[in-house]
């Protein structure tokens, strides 16, 4: 195996193991957290309506999970209420509505993400995993942690992965594709952002300030990096848009309209690939203990790392061993809040 050489000078203790360059890079795909809890709280609101719409155009993902024998052990006491949730991305300008795995397979490790949910429900942390994270595959090869997903294992693969890196178990997964935000935009009748970066693309234009977005325009702006700078600035315009979606979706005007929350799980529902175990009985159940959920109860991160790097000619993010311990510990205590202000502090 050819070494790691590294593009960094010293690493940092675990609690200030940040590299800020990749501090907020690969947060691209927070609706995926973000959706997840939407569908959870829309559907607890109206299980009775929405339970046949879900089930009829959510695709469910088999076999996911690792055998028995390859997953860390159960957590006991309080901190094992707690509930972990793999949240899976891409871009493919397509559904992810396909029943055969192996067609959605290339495409769903764009961007990986755990959500925790804390064992006394009233916090949620998702923590964003670098695709490039550098770790040991299923197979005990070394390779990028989006590998995981096309090993042979497939999504079982993917989990056994992050179980091994959070020493602690998965209790669902979950996917989304990028095209589900365009109807679900239309349904809430728009969303304003603040945007950051003047830039114009096809007759549509986007200043500086409070900016109006339908379903097209929200697509673009999640979607476009080229004329905003970077990967890093494209996060931010989709952080920003995502905030947006949460502070509309979990308001007042939004939840006590049935119409508009039938068309909110609709536009999202065709999108979205589960584990077998997330169904609308589970949802609901997760709702009614989430109920006091709010936007500003939800906190995104990046996993801490040691820094960028090159092994042979990949480019790739590493992670030390007292950074992993420090991960380990955090959600295995059910303390990620703790792993989170750590992140932000070294920000």
């Amino acid at each position: 195996m050819t070494e790691p050489t590294s593009t960094r000078g010293n690493r940092q203790r675990p609690r200030r193991a940040v590299n800020r360059r990749w501090s907020g890079r690969r947060k691209a795909l927070v609706a995926i957290g973000v959706v997840l809890a939407l569908v959870i709280t829309a559907i607890g609101a109206y299980a009775v309506m929405l339970t046949s719409t879900y089930q009829q155009n959510v695709t469910t993902l088999p076999d996911v999970f690792p055998v028995e024998s390859d997953r860390p052990e159960r957590i006991e006491g309080p901190a094992g209420e707690a509930m972990n949730i793999l949240l899976v991305g891409s871009d493919t300008r397509g559904e992810l509505g396909s029943n055969d795995v192996n067609d959605v397979r290339p495409s769903l490790a764009d961007v990986i993400m755990v959500a925790h949910i804390s064992a006394d429900r009233e916090d949620v942390h998702v923590m964003s995993i670098p695709r490039d994270t550098w770790v040991e595959q299923p197979n005990g090869s070394m390779g990028k942690i989006n590998w995981s997903f096309g090993s042979q294992q497939g999504a079982a693969g993917l989990v056994q992965t992050v179980e091994k890196l959070i020493d602690a178990r998965i209790d669902h997964v979950a996917a989304i594709d990028f095209e589900g935000f365009k109807g679900m935009t239309d349904a809430l009748g728009g969303v304003t952002v603040n945007n950051t970066i003047e830039w114009q693309r096809r007759g549509e234009y986007f200043g500086i300030g409070p900016v109006e977005l339908n379903g097209k325009r929200a697509l673009m702006y999640v979607r476009e990096r080229q004329l905003t700078g970077n990967d890093f600035n494209r996060a931010q315009q989709q952080q920003e848009f995502l905030r947006a979606v949460l502070r509309k979706t979990l308001s007042g005007s939004t939840l006590s309209d049935p119409a508009k929350v039938f068309d909110l799980v609709s536009s999202i529902s065709p999108f979205l690939a589960v584990d077998a175990g997330l169904t609308p009985q589970t949802i609901v159940g997760m709702a009614a203990e989430l109920r006091d959920l709010r936007a500003d109860d939800i906190e995104f991160f990046t996993m801490p790392n040691a820094g960028s790097a090159y092994v042979g000619d990949q480019a790739v993010v590493l992670i030390d061993d007292p950074t992993r311990a420090f991960v380990a510990e955090s959600f295995r205590t059910d303390d990620v809040a703790t792993l989170a202000q750590a992140v932000a502090d070294a920000g």
